[in-house]
């Protein structure tokens, strides 16, 4: 099949393209910047706030549009409204033109409507325009991914070779890590098969982590154990970032900060229709 991927390049786009390979579909990668060539796959460096699709998705079968941002850099014009909104406006009028039959849609555990944060809000207001469209979507919402060098697990690791470690809140907050191998097949079996048409399937692994029990989880394979966890209110925290939001490259927005203290978990397994046995967290973040 002739598949799409908006947003290839990114963490998830890199597996869901492999497994598509994998596969021995054609795969047409979408992305603001394309990586050294590669042989297997058609690279087009595109920034998708302005461009024209139409031409582009013609003949395609199937779109996976995973562009998507966790911070926004307003002054780059980068912001939530744009890139989740915006974008995937752009992405579906242009299916729509191309007739592009089918789009498997990137949203996020905890997208629903009257969201306490503007990444959630602006996930549901692309949903709503997804599903609108007279064409077979899919809508996927998973929990925090691991494996193959998580940005999120990644930012873990450096606070806790603090001396000590730095938690949002009471900690106790819970998520449901899922893998992004899993996901990535999840997509792949979609893009293949006739299911979840017109659905959207909730994602998340076979366990719950606190967040404090993340933080240890990640001390502990990169070898501390029992790290000193201090216990920020989150007061305190959301004055810091009000402030640090004008610095450049201050580590944590109001907006994650919102999200880090409200439970990320699921109740959905529909997707274990498709994937039976999941991976668990382990040592591969």
């Amino acid at each position: 099949m002739q598949v799409l991927v908006t947003g290839g390049t990114g963490y998830l786009g890199q597996a869901v393209s492999e497994a598509l390979i994998r596969r021995r579909h054609t795969v047409t990668v979408v992305a603001r910047h394309c990586p050294p060539t590669d042989s297997r796959v058609q690279c087009r460096a595109i920034d998708m706030r302005t461009a024209s699709f139409t031409e582009l998705f013609r003949g395609t079968d199937v779109i996976v549009h995973l562009v998507g941002i966790i911070q926004e850099h307003p002054a780059a014009g980068i912001t939530f409204q744009v890139m989740h909104e915006q974008v995937t406006q752009h992405v579906v009028d242009a299916a729509l033109s191309a007739g592009v039959p089918r789009l498997v849609h990137m949203s996020a555990l905890g997208t629903r409507e009257g969201a306490i944060s503007q990444y959630h809000q602006t996930k549901w207001n692309a949903e709503q325009y997804v599903r609108k469209a007279p064409l077979a979507w899919t809508i996927l919402r998973p929990s925090l991914l691991f494996g193959g060098g998580s940005p999120f697990f990644a930012t873990l690791a450096a606070q806790a070779r603090l001396p000590l470690v730095p938690v949002p809140g009471s900690g106790q907050t819970l998520f449901q890590p899922i893998a992004r191998a899993d996901v990535a097949e999840v997509i792949v079996q979609m893009v293949e098969k006739d299911v979840a048409v017109h659905e959207t399937w909730e994602m998340g692994g076979p366990d719950r982590y606190t967040m404090d029990a993340l933080y240890r989880h990640v001390a502990h394979v990169n070898g501390r154990k029992n790290p000193p966890l201090v216990h920020i209110p989150l007061p305190l925290l959301m004055l810091m970032a009000e402030v640090g939001q004008r610095i450049p490259k201050f580590p944590v927005s109001t907006d994650q900060l919102r999200m880090l203290n409200e439970a990320n978990i699921t109740q959905d397994e529909r997707w274990r229709q498709l994937v039976p046995v999941a991976q668990t967290l382990g040592n591969d973040l």
